[in-house]
C-alpha cells in the first residue's frame, strides 16, 4: 500500500522536524515547506493528500489564501495548526471557519487524534 503524503507548511526549523517525524511515525511521507511559494511548487509536482498548515508563517498574515489555493487547485484536504488563541484566529480578517485548527502546544495523541479522521480519507 502507497504512503499518503502529507505537505507540512511550518516556517521554525524544530517545530517542522518534530512534525515531520511524528508524521513519519504515524505512516505518512511528509514533504516540508518553509512558505506558500514553495508549497505551491511542492503541490504541483506531489499532488499531497493532505496538508497542515500554519496559520501564521514567514511574511504571511495568514495561511487562508494558500490554503484555498491547494483545495481549489490541487483538491487538497487542508488543516491548521497554530499558536494563536483561538479568538485572535477568528477574529483575522481572513479566517474562514470550514477548516480544521488545532492550536499549540499540542501532544502527540491530539494530533494523531486531530488526523485520524483525515488520514482515513487520504489512504489511497
Amino acid at each position: 500500500m502507497q504512503q499518503p503524503t502529507l505537505l507540512l507548511v511550518e516556517d521554525e526549523p524544530v517545530i517542522t522536524f518534530d512534525l515531520q517525524c511524528e508524521l513519519e511515525a504515524i505512516g505518512f511521507c511528509v514533504l516540508k515547506a518553509a512558505d506558500a511559494a514553495e508549497a505551491l511548487r511542492l503541490s504541483a509536482k506531489h499532488l499531497p493528500h493532505m496538508a497542515i498548515l500554519n496559520f501564521r508563517y514567514g511574511k504571511m498574515p495568514d495561511g487562508m489564501a494558500l490554503a484555498r489555493l491547494l483545495r481549489t487547485r490541487y483538491l487538497t484536504k487542508v488543516l491548521f495548526i497554530t499558536g494563536a488563541r483561538p479568538e485572535d484566529v477568528e477574529a483575522s480578517e481572513d479566517f474562514y471557519a470550514g477548516y480544521d485548527i488545532l492550536h499549540k502546544p499540542f501532544t502527540r495523541l491530539q494530533l494523531r487524534s486531530f488526523l485520524l479522521p483525515c488520514e482515513k480519507a487520504a489512504l489511497p
